[in-house]
């Protein structure tokens, strides 16, 4: 279970004093007996390094170290002090090299294998490939010391994070028996039982872990990843819960409790959670605020997630993510000319985020010139070229900018995907419709409603037609059908009055006065809007 980037110079895992951390604190080199007499480089030499590398004075170890490789370019120790260097640096591929470097030189130094390893956790994140290869690092060293307890435990930890249950399970029993009673050990031992459907013995490590007199918070907090894996949030709610309850847990561990409450629908404590962590972690962060927003957001709350978000946006406006979940909050507010601020600001900090170009192209559609969503679903679909939902979105951005025979083109794929069918041939009707094709209008319509017949804007749309038609009664139950579906439709609302105005129905007046009223609802939410972001800055 990684912690901060450290380098290994001495065993720690059976050692050490510290229960808190699983892996290696500081760099390890190799003993003068693990070198060998054929080692080339003094024992001098590398204990300078390692105090140069303790020290943190890495330009000054940095310089010394490559003065050393011209002159010692295989000695095992001294290629895998170059590679902690080298990670101190942030130069991961050159750590990787001299690592890899030292094994290849002394297949018996455990500290470059465990450095490596360490490394490429510390890495998962833009590489890939990375907890692959640390787990085969631990294995290489495995084959070379069966016993070695560090490679054991980050093995086995690697293998929970997969969800290697049985692997994982399998190399913690290989561990000594006291190693085994530490609390990380039993935290991943709960883990994998929960993995392997073994509920008891899940149960027995967690009490066993909740109780240990040498808890603490990094022991939960390092078996996230191995307990994202699992299936369902029982065990990490139950450990955070404990921890909390030993007043161990610390903000970070709050938040965790809080993202399993809101997953399981309990928003009012999940936020209670958050507020805390956030007062003890002394001030608000950007994570929690989002976090906060993210609850709210579920709640149906879009003017208090609007609220923290603009808090976020304070402390970082240079975070996409808050300007584009800030946009999307607006979106639900119908606040579309914030919403275009918001997220043209978030497609201008991440002009390659696929799912920014779409929410900026969704707005931009229903502004004065649609044709600017156009270049936003294009790249979308150039991100993501096997999602419908650009084509679908591409084909509605053109038909809003009057390329009827473009739009079709786009709209007749998405049209084949369940997905998208449904919208695809509402717009497919209403081009018709503008051309004047009424009955391709109409047999489109219907291809839409079989694929959702409770699809109010299609509803609304084959009101309309069936008005022009002069078949009323008809118009007039899809137009109700529609609006029992969804009550503020626009288009059914307007379509409705029309009908009502055309057939002189004494409904007529009742309807243009709720048509007035869903026009002004959108002006106020404006208006509330203003006064929401006045108040917080």
């Amino acid at each position: 279970m990684p912690g901060p980037l450290v380098w290994i110079l001495a065993l720690v895992f059976a050692v050490s004093t510290h229960h808190g951390t699983s892996g290696p604190q500081t760099a390890r080199t190799a003993t003068r007996a693990q070198r060998g007499a054929s080692s080339a480089a003094p024992a001098q030499l590398i204990e300078e390094l390692t105090k140069l590398l303790d020290a943190g004075q890495l330009a000054p170890a940095k310089a010394r170290a490559d003065e050393a490789l011209r002159r010692f370019p295989e000695d095992a120790p001294l290629l895998n002090i170059a590679g902690a260097i080298d990670a101190q640096q942030g130069a991961y591929r050159s750590a990787e090299r001299h690592f890899r470097a030292a094994i290849l030189a002394d297949r018996r130094i455990a500290a470059a294998y465990l450095n490596l390893g360490r490394l490429y956790q510390e890495h998962a994140k833009e590489d890939p490939q990375a907890p692959s290869k640390a787990l085969a690092v631990y294995r290489q060293l495995l084959e070379v010391d069966p016993t070695d307890s560090e490679a054991l435990f980050q093995a086995a930890y690697m293998s929970a994070c997969t969800g290697e249950w049985n692997a994982s399970r399998a190399l913690l029993d290989r561990l000594p028996a006291p190693a085994r009673s530490r609390p990380q050990v039993l935290a991943l031992f709960a883990v994998d039982f929960v993995g392997l459907g073994d509920r008891p013995r899940a149960d027995h490590m967690a009490t066993e872990l909740l109780t240990h007199p040498d808890l603490a918070d990094e022991d939960v907090r390092a078996a996230i990843p191995a307990l994202d894996r699992l299936k369902d949030d029982s065990l990490a709610e139950r450990l955070f819960t404990g921890l909390d309850a030993r007043n161990l847990a610390s903000a970070e561990s709050l938040r965790q409790l809080a993202l399993v409450e809101s997953r399981r629908g309990r928003f009012d404590r999940a936020r209670a959670t958050l507020e805390r962590a956030m007062v003890l972690a002394g001030k608000p962060t950007v994570t929690v605020l989002l976090d906060l927003a993210q609850v709210a957001y579920k709640e149906k709350d879009f003017t208090g997630a609007l609220g923290y978000l603009a808090h976020a946006r304070d402390l970082d406006p240079q975070n996409p993510q808050v300007h584009f979940f800030f946009g999307i909050a607006c979106i639900e507010l119908n606040l579309g000319n914030e919403a275009y601020e918001a997220l043209k600001k978030a497609v201008t900090l991440a002009p390659e985020n696929a799912y920014v170009n779409y929410a900026m192209g969704a707005v931009a559609i229903h502004r004065h010139e649609s044709s600017e969503a156009l270049p936003y679903f294009e790249k979308y679909v150039r991100l993501k070229p096997d999602d419908p939902r650009g084509r679908f979105a591409l084909g509605a951005a053109r038909f809003y900018s009057n390329e009827f025979d473009l739009a079709r083109t786009e709209l007749e794929q998405a049209a084949r995907h369940p997905e998208t069918a449904a919208g695809a041939h509402y717009f497919l009707a209403r081009i018709s419709r503008q051309l004047n094709e009424l009955d391709t209008a109409r047999r489109e319509i219907g291809r839409s409603l079989q694929a959702d017949p409770n699809y109010p804007d299609a509803l609304a749309e084959l009101g309309l037609l069936q008005t022009r038609s002069g078949d009323y009664e008809a118009a007039e139950r899809s137009l109700t059908k529609a609006l029992a579906s969804d009550p503020e439709n626009y288009a059914a609302t307007v379509n409705l009055a029309a009908l009502y105005a055309r057939t002189r129905d004494p409904r007529r007046e009742g309807q243009a006065a709720r048509l007035a009223d869903l026009q002004q609802k959108r002006a106020v939410a404006a208006q509330e809007f203003l006064r929401m972001i006045q108040v917080v800055q």
